[in-house]
């Protein structure tokens, strides 16, 4: 990008170091807000759409009253970067990336829908991804939480539920 678009190319460097920045603050625990975190999502598909180009399509749906609930850090990103990884990238026509957000019966929901070719719970490799999220959201909430996959339609969908946590319990996460 350096030579062709130099802007973009600064842009990208910017999302790249906040991306970094974020992941290094993220290893400290706690929780961070929606908006933080989906903040995050938006600077990494960005970069992957740099990557991708046209082959990646996404949209991100979450509401305003929703942006003060917290999440696990990097936990939406999990999600997103294994949709990029193996349902949007190896697909020679790209695919697309729906992420959503809604509250029900004090739980934050979180879909991240893709149009891959679909997986499951017990695909997940141990210690990677989708298993060491399993893990923290273990760690941090207990029964009160869960993942989940469901296909219909064409797309693979990974369900994100977490207690409607209050912001005032939030661990410390520096910027």
């Amino acid at each position: 990008l350096i030579p062709a678009d130099p802007e973009r190319a600064e842009r990208m460097v910017e999302r790249m170091a906040a991306l970094l920045r974020f992941s290094l603050d993220a290893h400290q625990g706690g929780l961070v807000t929606l908006e933080r975190e989906l903040k995050i999502v938006r600077d990494y598909l960005e970069i992957e759409q740099a990557r991708l180009g046209q082959r990646l399509r996404y949209q991100l749906d979450a509401g305003t009253e929703l942006m003060d609930c917290t999440v696990p850090p990097l936990s939406i990103q999990t999600l997103v970067e294994n949709s990029i990884k193996y349902a949007v990238a190896p697909d020679r026509q790209g695919g697309e990336i729906r992420v959503q957000a809604g509250r029900l019966n004090g739980c934050l929901h979180i879909d991240v829908a893709d149009t891959g070719p679909g997986f499951t719970m017990d695909s997940a490799h141990a210690g990677h991804g989708l298993d060491n999220l399993r893990s923290r959201l273990a760690a941090l909430f207990g029964s009160a939480a869960d993942l989940r996959v469901d296909r219909l339609n064409g797309w693979t969908t990974v369900t994100l539920q977490v207690p409607a946590v209050a912001p005032a319990i939030l661990s410390p996460v520096v910027s």
